[in-house]
């Protein structure tokens, strides 16, 4: 089965299409609420591992940031941004090196980050490293809106991609 890592896994909503298409899963959601959703709704399926985790350019403990009390949203994150006077509660959440955990596959066939501005964390790190090499696509929600400098940052990443003809990295594709 072709292997795709879901990253902001949230409902798992796109892991049920990549199932449905004969696809096996790594979902990392570090929502401890939507990570018991996640458990129970694949509790049964072999080809789904799911992974109590963020994602970020480094690994160990940080913060899971809560948006407006909205404990199941989109929004809750682990980076800060122009959002925390919004941003109330918070819990602490293992985090994983994303590209060291990228190094031990073989082929991925799909990456998708959905990590509420971590992104610009590991993106740079990931094209510097080739990783996307190893991957067929790689699809990211880009949340630059959530920073004061977030549109320069994704003109680097931009920049980079097109200075080394990377073709299969689509950013804000949703």
């Amino acid at each position: 089965s072709p292997l795709c890592i879901d990253c902001g896994a949230h409902a798992g909503l796109i892991s049920d299409i990549i199932l449905h298409c004969g696809g096996a899963v790594e979902c990392f959601e570090p929502n401890l609420y939507l990570n018991f959703f996640l458990k129970r709704k694949f509790e049964n399926n072999a080809f789904v591992k799911i992974h109590q985790k963020a994602v970020s350019n480094k690994s160990g403990k940080t913060k899971f940031l809560t948006f407006q009390n909205r404990i199941l949203s989109q929004g809750n994150r682990i980076v800060s941004s122009v959002q925390d006077s919004e941003t109330n509660g918070a819990y602490e959440v293992e985090c994983v090196n994303l590209c060291e955990f990228l190094e031990q596959k073989e082929r991925i066939y799909l990456l998708k980050l959905d990590v509420e501005g971590a992104e610009f964390e590991i993106l740079p790190i990931l094209i510097e490293k080739k990783l996307y090499e190893k991957i067929d696509y790689i699809v990211c929600e880009t949340h630059e809106y959530m920073f004061k400098d977030g549109v320069e940052k994704l003109k680097v990443i931009k920049k980079e991609l097109e200075k080394r003809g990377v073709k299969n990295i689509f950013l804000d594709w949703c």
